[in-house]
Formats: structure tokens, C-alpha cells, sequence
């Protein structure tokens, strides 16, 4: 476990980065290019993932998944300065909390949930498995090797 000093730097860098990408009250039928309440611009790539999950997510919770790790992985490929790596072990980990990141801010846009249950969508057991079947069918698209968390 990190020191206590390395948490509170790693939240600071975490709440930081969360607030560059955040999602505040945002709703399907607003598709406009500011944050509500922050005025920041959402980047467009962000807005083509969550329209294509929410798409995904009318068929099923893990084709919405799906979508998000495949448009994921074009994002990072084309923006990798959005990877934490100062907060992550790798490059993975990285992805994985971005991922994290995008879930949250994508329930928040498209059911205008609040941050904390967004959050709470996300820890639920359920999602969990269901993540973690999405990931292992995605690295078997991409014939990656599977590894199961122990």
C-alpha cells in the first residue's frame, strides 16, 4: 500500500484530471459542445463515443461496453496525453482508469445522474462482472492473451 503522503498526491492528480474531463449534467438530447455548468468544450471524439453507447447500451449492457473499450482504445491511440500514467502502475492501469473515467461521465451525460451515482453504478458487483466479461471478449477480438484477476 502507498504512503499516506502518495495517496493524497494521487487524489489531488486524480480529482484534477476528473475535472478536465468531466461531464456535469449533461442529457442525450443536449448535444451542444459546452459542459453545462463548467463551460468547458467537450471534445468531439467524446461526444461520437457516448452517442455510439448509448446506441450500443438500447441493445445491451455489454455491447455498450464493447463500444467503449474499441472507441477507447482509438481515443488513447489518438490522444495519449488522456493516460494518467503518473497515477498508474502502466499503461493498462492507465487505460483502466480512464475507462473508469469515461464510464462514469458517460452515465452522468446520458441519465444526468449525479457524480456519486454514477460512482455507485459503477462499483455495483453486476457491472463489475459485467465489465470484466466485456474486456476478456474484447482482448479475445483483438487475440490478446486473457488474464483473470485472482
Amino acid at each position: 500500500m502507498a504512503s499516506l503522503n502518495k495517496q493524497h498526491k494521487r487524489a489531488k492528480r486524480a480529482k484534477a484530471k476528473a475535472k478536465q474531463i468531466r461531464m456535469v449534467g449533461r442529457k442525450p438530447a443536449e448535444m451542444d459542445d459546452d459542459l453545462g455548468e463548467l463551460g468547458e468544450p467537450i471534445p468531439e471524439y467524446t461526444l461520437a463515443m457516448f452517442s455510439k453507447m448509448r446506441d450500443a447500451e438500447a441493445i445491451s449492457r455489454n455491447d455498450m461496453l464493447l463500444t467503449l473499450l474499441s472507441n477507447l482504445a482509438e481515443i488513447i491511440s489518438d490522444h495519449p496525453e488522456l493516460l494518467d500514467m503518473e497515477n498508474a502502475d502502466n499503461e493498462a492501469m492507465a487505460a483502466t482508469h480512464l475507462a473508469a473515467d469515461m464510464l462514469i461521465d458517460y452515465r452522468m451525460w446520458a441519465d444526468g445522474m449525479d457524480r456519486d451515482a454514477a460512482q455507485a453504478w459503477l462499483t455495483d458487483p453486476q457491472f463489475i462482472t459485467d465489465f470484466g466479461d466485456a474486456l476478456d471478449s474484447y482482448r479475445q477480438s483483438l487475440d490478446l492473451p486473457v488474464e483473470k484477476a485472482e
